[in-house]
């Protein structure tokens, strides 16, 4: 495979997003890098398996960490597509990321994931996740009582041809 068709699987792979902190290449403006996770410094290789698709700011963060040999596995960082992130990590009400294990806090600490860019977008994700919730139910609201003014539709005009054939 060539590059250009390697980068363009692990950049569909990671649906265009940061793998480490979900940033979106729309939202950055241009395409994303693409990140050994095991750094070739290290023993990485180009296997797919060791890509990650990266923000630049989380790629330079992450730079070419790679635990020691017999390091706790707390010291390890999160691969995006091979760990069970959502099991070391959880997004607050306010926006930040917050550790489930050892493991997740080192991630979040090492990729400086709570940045106050990454807080605000999160903040902001929540309020659209809120405002998509609170359509749906006005667009169902919406639909009850335009069943219910059909109902009352029919009925009035039932109630009109009652009236003309009793005056009529």
């Amino acid at each position: 495979m060539t590059t250009q068709e390697i980068r363009a699987i692990v950049r569909e792979r990671y649906n265009r997003r940061c793998g480490y902190c979900n940033v979106s290449e729309v939202w950055v403006g241009g395409e994303l890098e693409i990140d050994h996770f095991r750094p070739l410094a290290h023993g990485g290789t180009d296997d797919l398996v060791n890509l990650v698709y990266a923000c630049t700011t989380c790629n330079r963060f992450k730079g070419d960490y790679w635990q020691s040999v017999g390091a706790p596995e707390d010291l390890r960082l999160l691969h995006p597509a091979e760990n069970n992130v959502n099991a070391h990590l959880v997004e607050t009400t306010d926006g930040r990321l917050a550790g489930l294990t050892p493991r997740g806090w080192f991630h979040i600490d090492r990729l400086h994931l709570n940045r106050s860019q990454l807080v605000a977008l999160r903040q902001l994700r929540q309020t659209e996740r809120l405002l998509q919730r609170e359509l749906a139910q006005a667009q169902a609201i919406k639909t009850e009582l335009q069943k219910r003014i059909r109902e009352l539709e029919t009925e009035l005009a039932e109630l009109r041809e009652i009236i003309a054939r009793l005056t009529g």
